[in-house]
């Protein structure tokens, strides 16, 4: 099927909205979610998340929706609630990236032509933030929209403050905590099994990653945040090498992570 090259978004009022599909059926309460979000109902944003980001997974409304979700981004005066819109819609692109692909729709240019914008205002407000659990969702959402979804994938991770992964050589699950020297992998969570096997993550990036480009992107967007100096602190290690403490196999952490992230 040729790409779709119409880039104007579909209409709040067309009728075409209960035709697509969401989490629950045909989409027509979208134009209703959207316009109340961009009045600045926060409680309209979790009904989105409900009906087009449902537990990661998007349907064909939410690519029709994108690009309302960044002109509403632009729109609000909240700081919070549009945080929270580029949130969703990342995590939508993320999904978009990383996920099995939904078949082509005529919304498709009109989607792809809103990430320029997004990606501008994330970066733009990622730079004004001193908060740290909001300058992780932002650099989240940077991330995904600058083209490395996977990446964007695992940096909650830092909100967390815990990735996981199946171990590629033995498949064990490991914990990856941040500890002051930077990383350590632990073969069981050290919260509840504080006698776990460990094996420090040594800082990288590693030279052979796939995720090269993303690491050098991050380190420039976290180079002058006070509120991520220590996302910023750990980005090297979490490029870097990890070893299974279960059966001593040795990885790109970063790749591991994505590969994970995206199963």
């Amino acid at each position: 099927m040729e790409k779709p090259t119409d880039t104007t978004p579909l209409d709040l009022h067309s009728a075409a909205w209960a035709s697509l599909a969401d989490a629950y059926g045909g989409a027509e309460k979208i134009p209703a979610l959207l316009q109340s979000l961009r009045q600045g109902d926060a409680e309209a944003l979790d009904d989105l998340y409900g009906h087009i980001c449902h537990q990661g997974t998007i349907y064909p409304a939410s690519v029709a929706a994108f690009p309302h979700l960044v002109s509403v981004a632009a729109a609000v005066a909240s700081p919070d609630v549009r945080a929270g819109v580029l949130s969703l819609a990342a995590s939508i692109h993320e999904s978009m990236r990383l996920d099995e692909p939904l078949q082509p729709s005529p919304y498709d240019a009109a989607f792809h032509a809103a990430v320029p914008a997004a990606l501008a205002m994330a970066v733009a407000d990622l730079a004004r933030t001193e908060d740290r659990l909001s300058g992780i969702y932002l650099l989240k959402a940077a991330t995904a929209f600058a083209g490395f979804a996977g990446a964007a994938r695992v940096l909650s991770g830092f909100a967390d403050e815990e990735f996981s992964l199946a171990c590629p050589g033995c498949g064990v699950e490991l914990y990856v905590w941040p500890v002051p020297e930077g990383l350590s992998a632990a073969t069981a969570d050290p919260v509840f099994t504080p006698s776990a096997k460990t094996a420090p993550v040594i800082a990288g990036p590693v030279d052979s990653s796939a995720q090269l480009a993303a690491f050098v992107w991050l380190k420039a967007q976290t180079a002058a945040l006070p509120c991520l100096d220590d996302v910023a602190f750990r980005l090297p290690f979490l490029f870097g090498s990890a070893r299974c403490a279960e059966c001593g196999h040795a990885f790109s952490l970063m790749d591991a992570l994505v590969g994970d992230a995206s199963d």
